[in-house]
């Protein structure tokens, strides 16, 4: 729930969830924006995809959208049209280990570089969606820096356009950079990272 606050998503406006399915952050951002507005759920899968419309329905929510297809293949149709983008990026899911640690023996340092170049690719395409002064998430359920950090700052240092813009009111304390770092044994929760930018 975090993650969609770091949005700030407003009534009225036109946000994306480009890594939408099953819906639990969509929803969410649809019921902080009072149900009024644009909510662009976009999913690769058909089948989970199809899960975020049932949530949406089941919630009363009737501003959400549905959209199949990759962020890559789908963002130009919405370029420069969006006031907040969240990519809630698939990941190797490192941050759940304390709920499910058999993870572990599933992922291998390969494939934290296999998910790091697939985030990198989601993050650049999700940033043409984001209008001018528009604000982007990038969030995973890992504490992986190959994950994070690294994607983040590959990503700054070819988009000029887009700079680290921390919240002033998180309910959790930020890391000296600004990002939210959740932790298990201090915060209760699962491993998470999460940066908001800000497109000047």
């Amino acid at each position: 729930m975090l993650i969609a606050r770091l949005l700030e998503p407003r009534p009225g406006s036109t946000v994306a969830d480009v890594c939408a399915a099953p819906g639990t952050k969509t929803t969410h951002l649809a019921a902080l924006m009072e149900d009024r507005g644009r909510v662009l759920a976009v999913d690769l899968e058909p089948a989970r995809l199809r899960l975020v419309g049932e949530s949406a329905r089941r919630c009363g929510l009737r501003i959400v959208e549905t959209h199949e297809g990759a962020v890559e293949e789908l963002a130009g149709r919405f370029a420069d049209t969006c006031d907040a983008v969240l990519v809630d990026a698939p990941c190797t899911n490192l941050g759940v280990v304390r709920r499910n640690p058999d993870v572990k023996w599933r992922r291998s340092a390969e494939g934290i570089a296999v998910a790091a170049a697939r985030q990198r690719s989601i993050l650049a395409a999700s940033a043409a969606m984001v209008r001018p002064g528009g604000r982007l998430v990038y969030a995973t359920c890992s504490l992986e820096p190959e994950e994070n950090d690294d994607v983040v700052r590959t990503f700054v240092a070819a988009r000029a356009d887009f700079r680290l813009d921390p919240p002033t009111d998180c309910p959790l304390p930020l890391r000296g950079d600004g990002a939210l770092v959740c932790l298990p044994h201090r915060h209760g929760t699962d491993g998470f990272t999460a940066f908001r930018l800000r497109r000047s």
